[in-house]
């Protein structure tokens, strides 16, 4: 509501000289500066000469929905009957809403023609645009807003629901779409006409129905209009076929990009593949003189090879008559070796039989040793077998020894065995002690109950020992923050801070833990400017504390997004603060510069500037400037004169200033003309915050109050504490006296135990000990058997040991007599071996000359093999050369050579060749290969040009096919688009056009749009550069309009494009917005905007939609209507 002082004002829209028609009043919206007092943003005017033709529908989307009544006559019924209305197929008939945004419940209910949306700003217009994006199954990323669909949610709500009713087809039910919007996760649930359905079912709907959100053409949100503003021409052209041509027209556009890139692609290879050609080619000429001279030398290389070949077959030649040479030396030899043999045969006979007889006396000689080395064998047998019996003697000896020696340990034994029955007995007779287990059991338990009593005892003592202690120390630290604050009331900065307390004990609790972690943020972050700022000049408190608000005064201010973020996490999370204000200073330095200087200061009355008067750290001045904005607000003890008060307001360098009495706040609006200014005025309060009045006594007696009761109570607890100690520590004396005894019973009843054991075990012992005493007698009997075994045993192997000396004796004989023949044997060999030696001396010469014969024999035979062998290789080597099919038509020449023809010929001639080779050096050793696989690229390359020509042919065909159907008609849609464009133009006294751009390149086709605002120019081509804003809007809007007759969509919606327009361009655009969307049989149309001018043009086929919301809207919202409003209005005005 409008404020009122000594001076109150209220500027009212004047009528406009142009306009005919009568203009209604509407009053200027206010928005004070309280963040707890929202009013109410209503009225919405409308011409009166058309008003009784316009169908008008108010909604309320704050607490519960509110519609008039010709708003439930206009509406269909909620279940999608059929609709009697003008609605195409597929519009909008009514969306509801639920928790979505700013609403907590809302109906729409459009017309079938143009739907005008108007309301102050923050009313939710711009919700409806989001509610139908997102209730047609569209992502949020269309509107520019949000990314999660869980942000559009009403704050504090866990989901929203949101339901759109589209026209169906003729007598059938209209579509109902429910979608319910769950913050938590961020998901959506659907329901079709009803039925649970799902987002694929929804979108294929939306799809049969033509509606395409995503087309700026036909859906353009207020987030998107600089976005369509920004399209290419490209882009502009692909949108308005998708909003105004056949989906077969897009289709053979994209068709023709693809077939151009095809084509493009095909060029490109062809010319790359030609090129290559080219170069093959020319490098094919360049290798012909070396691939003749590679020719040569590879003849040459056959000839070398030829000679090479030809080598064996001469070696095998010369081998072969060499061989037959040595064949008549052989025979030559062998025959006179044979004539000597029977020359010397006689002699050499006679010697032979001397040497046989030698032969046979040293046989005898040999057999001799052989007899005596057997009984020399036998001889050690004899002397093994004896060591055998002597060894064997000496282990039964031993065995006797350890027999006798266990014979007397078990006589040993047997006598204690005796002797250990017979005490045992005695001890059996003379017990006098009896134990009886219970009853020691029974002392033992009665000690431990009395222990565990004291125990239990001890535990409660210390349990009221700990929490009497955690008593005393909460009393302790209460009576330490008592006495602090007891010291702050001395000190300027504890009274600050006590002020914070009573202020916010959010933000003290806050402060006081960013000083203890100041060290842990990238930049220092600064307390309230309640604690840290403080006044230059106490006489202008009460006026600078006038333009700070409470939340502005208590506010935690940093420096960086990191520091932000951790100090929001920190109190808002961890700590669960909810009385904080936190603000990030991006620029922390106070602006310099100042609406007034100071001769228009001292003219206003002012006296300064509200930001000069308070001193405090610079990013903390910054955030008031921002927030209160200080250094835009003048302050003056006195009050202005109404002179300096008309000229504040006619000069508009000033807006805000306050006196020691009031505050002053200048609202303009120049959309609405020079003459829509409001003031407000208000009381200024007295100062609350930077004052020196002192603190309240009775707060400080208070807290001495406190502080004595608090040491009163720990006296107390102290004494109670030394009460439990002393308690405690009797208890412990006495349970460790209790422990000593059950300790002593135990030991005592544990040696009674341990004897009582031993008695009862005395019947089994002496029983044992009978049993050990039967077996110890039975071994000794086993023991004295054994040693009469082992006296046998050792007279019989001393008998064998005597048998076998007797026979030992006997064969040293036998030895002695084969010595003696041996020796005979052997001077016998000695004799017949000198006569064989004497016999030989006197033939030497003889056998001398035979065995020279012999030799020769040998040594020719040798030599023979070797020439058979090398003939025999030269041999292999010639048939493998033969066999080889490469040498086939060389076989007669290798096979017949001439015999004057040697190796070393042949070797000579393959030099000479080798030297020719040397006169034939190439650069390119591989210059053969690489022509004829050269030969087969260029082979292969012209295959390949061949080939893509036919497919280049195929493809340019198949553009010239689908162009011509293309681009007649798209070039008929653009001109119908441009006749619509121009005609639009025309009627506002202006020009423009829309052409096509058309290229080589169907990427490169884009829309031409052409415009003229001035008499004097020529159309120019519309772009950022060449027009102002005001102009490209008004471009912007007539374009959409021009598609609005063709469009396949069912309905479309422009939010706020009359944004940047001046009043004439806006009431001109309105104008063709009315004109041509109410036309009959065009499309549903939806127009958003908060502002209205006076003296519009309205069609009764359009529908007036008017947002009221606020905490000041009726709850009874049947009281609220607009008709009667209006009427009222009139009245007034008559």
């Amino acid at each position: 509501m409008l404020s009122s002082s000594r001076r109150k004002r209220e500027t009212l829209l004047e009528n406009n000289n142009d306009d005919t028609e009568t203009s209604l009043l509407n009053s200027t919206p206010f928005t004070p500066f309280s963040n707890n007092n929202k009013r109410a943003k209503t009225q919405i005017s409308n011409p009166d000469s058309q008003i009784s033709n316009t169908q008008v529908s108010l909604n309320l989307g704050r607490n519960s929905p509110l519609r008039n009544e010709a708003m439930v006559a206009d509406a269909s019924d909620d279940d999608g009957l059929v609709n009697s209305c003008e609605f195409q197929h597929g519009a909008i008939v009514w969306v509801k809403l639920e928790n979505f945004v700013t609403y907590q419940r809302a109906e729409f209910y459009p017309g079938p023609s143009l739907n005008m949306i108007i309301g102050p700003n923050g009313t939710g217009k711009s919700s409806l645009v989001c509610a139908i994006c997102l209730g047609l199954g569209s992502s949020p990323v269309q509107l520019g807003r949000a990314t999660q669909v869980g942000e559009f949610v009403k704050h504090n709500m866990p989901e929203a629901v949101i339901e759109i009713a589209l026209q169906g087809p003729r007598n059938k039910n209209n579509y109902i779409i429910r979608s319910q919007i769950i913050r938590e996760d961020n998901s959506r649930q659907w329901w079709l006409n009803g039925k649970r359905s799902s987002l694929k079912a929804v979108k294929s709907l939306v799809e049969k129905l033509s509606i395409q959100i995503d087309n700026l053409c036909q859906f353009l949100p207020q987030e998107k209009v600089a976005e369509f503003s920004a399209l290419s021409p490209s882009e502009l052209l692909l949108q308005t076929q998708r909003a105004a041509a056949p989906p077969e027209i897009l289709e053979k556009h994209e068709e023709l990009k693809k077939l151009r890139k095809a084509e493009v692609a095909l060029e490109t290879h062809n010319e790359a593949t030609k090129q290559e050609l080219k170069i093959h080619e020319t490098r094919q000429q360049n290798l012909e003189a070396q691939v003749q001279k590679l020719q040569e030398r590879i003849k040459i290389q056959e000839n070398i090879s030829l000679l090479k070949k030809k080598i064996p077959f001469v070696e095998y030649q010369l081998a072969l008559s060499k061989y037959n040479a040595a064949k008549a030396r052989k025979q030559n030899a062998h025959k006179i070796y044979g004539e000597m043999e029977s020359r010397i045969a006689p002699t050499l006979l006679s010697m032979e039989q001397k040497k046989d007889y030698v032969n046979q006396v040293d046989s005898i000689v040999r057999q001799r040793k052989v007899n005596l080395l057997a009984l020399e064998r036998d001889c050690v047998d004899f002397i093994s077998t004896h060591e055998k019996l002597t060894e064997e003697i000496s282990l039964i000896e031993v065995k006797l020894a350890s027999e006798i020696d266990q014979e007397k340990k078990l006589k040993i034994k047997i006598g204690n065995c005796q002797k250990n029955i017979n005490n045992w007995q005695k001890q059996g007779e003379n017990r006098t002690l009896v134990f009886n287990a219970s009853e020691w059991n029974q002392r033992v338990r009665a000690k431990e109950q009395e222990s565990r009593e004291l125990r239990s005892q001890l535990v409660e003592l210390k349990t009221s020992l700990d929490e009497l202690f955690a008593r005393g120390r909460a009393t302790k630290q209460n009576i330490d923050e008592a006495n602090q604050e007891l010291r702050q009331f001395d000190s300027r900065e504890g009274q600050l801070m006590n002020r914070l307390e009573q202020q916010s004990r959010d933000t003290a609790a806050a402060w006081k833990w960013i000083q203890e972690h100041q060290k842990e943020f990238e930049k220092e972050v600064y307390g309230p400017p309640l604690l840290t700022c403080s006044m230059k000049n106490s006489r202008y408190t009460r006026e600078v504390e006038s333009l700070i608000g409470r939340n502005d005064m208590i506010t935690l201010s940093v420096q960086t997004k990191a520091d932000f973020k951790r100090l929001s996490d920190q109190l808002n999370g961890t700590m669960r603060l909810t009385d904080i204000t936190i603000k990030q200073v991006d620029y922390p330095v106070v602006p310099a510069g100042r609406p007034l200087s100071t001769q228009d200061m001292k003219r206003y009355g002012m006296e300064g500037w509200a930001i000069d008067q308070i001193d405090g750290p610079e990013a903390v001045l910054a955030m008031l400037c921002d927030s209160a904005r200080l250094d835009r607000s003048a302050i003056a003890l006195d009050d202005v004169t109404e002179d300096n008060y008309q000229t504040i307001l006619r000069e508009e360098k000033l807006n805000v200033w306050v006196t020691k009495t009031q505050k002053f706040i200048v609202t303009r609006r120049k959309e609405y003309g020079p003459s829509a200014v409001s003031t407000i005025t208000r009381p200024v309060p007295r100062e609350q915050f930077w004052t020196d009045q002192p603190i309240d006594a009775s707060a400080r007696a208070e807290i001495e109050q406190r502080i004595e009761s608090l040491q009163s109570e720990f006296t107390l607890l102290k004494q109670q504490n030394e009460s439990l100690k002393s308690s405690i520590n009797n208890l412990k004396e006495q349970e460790l006296s209790i422990q000593d005894e059950i300790k002593s019973i135990l030991v005592e009843k544990a040696k009674l135990q341990e004897a009582d054991k031993e008695f009862r075990s005395l019947p089994e012992r002496i029983k044992q000990e009978e049993v050990n005493l039967q077996k110890a007698r039975e071994k000794l009997f086993d023991h004295r058997d054994a040693n009469k075994g082992l006296n046998n045993q050792h007279d019989n192997v001393a008998i064998q040991r005597a048998i076998n000396a007797v026979a030992y004796n006997e064969h040293i004989s036998k030895i002695r007599v084969a010595h003696e023949e041996l020796f005979e044997a052997q001077i016998r060999f000695i004799e017949a071996e000198s006569d064989v030696t004497n016999l030989a001396d006197i033939n030497r010469s003889i056998v001398r000359q035979r065995d020279e014969e012999l030799q020769k024999v040998r040594d020719i035979d040798e030599e023979a093999k070797k020439i058979k062998a090398i003939a025999s290789r030269a041999l292999a080597t010639c048939k493998t050369i033969l066999a080889d099919p490469e040498n086939e038509p060389h076989t007669e020449q290798l096979a017949h050579q001439d015999e004057s023809t040697t190796v070393e010929t042949l070797e000579m001639e393959i030099a000479a060749e080798e030297s020719k080779l040397e006169f034939l050096v190439t650069d390119n050793p591989n210059a053969i290969e690489q022509f004829e696989a050269r030969q087969e690229k260029v082979q292969n390359l012209n295959s390949l040009i061949e080939e893509n020509d036919k497919k280049l042919q195929k493809v340019r065909q198949k553009i010239t096919k689908v162009r011509c159907e293309w681009e007649p008609t798209l070039d008929s849609l653009i001109q119908t688009i441009s006749n619509a464009f121009s005609y639009n133009f025309e009627q506002i006294g202006c020009a423009g056009e829309v052409s096509i751009h058309k290229d080589d390149d169907f990427e490169n086709w884009a829309i031409q749009i052409k415009v003229k605002f001035r008499e004097n120019e020529t159309l120019q081509i519309l772009d950022q550069h060449r027009q102002s804003g005001g102009e490209r809007s008004v471009s912007t809007i007539f374009y959409l309009m021009a598609l609005q007759s063709l469009a396949t969509s069912p309905f479309r919606v422009v939010d706020e494009i009359n944004q940047g327009m001046d009043p004439r361009n806006e009431r001109m655009v309105h104008e063709r917005i009315v004109r041509i969307a109410c036309k009959e049989y065009t499309s549903q149309y939806f127009l958003i905007t908060p502002k209205l001018l006076t003296g519009l043009r309205y069609d009764p086929r359009m529908k007036v939609l008017c947002i009221v919301s606020g905490t000041h809207v009726p709850e009874d919202d049947t009281k609220l209507n607009v008709h009667k409003i209006i009427e009222i209005k009139k009245r007034i005005l008559a």
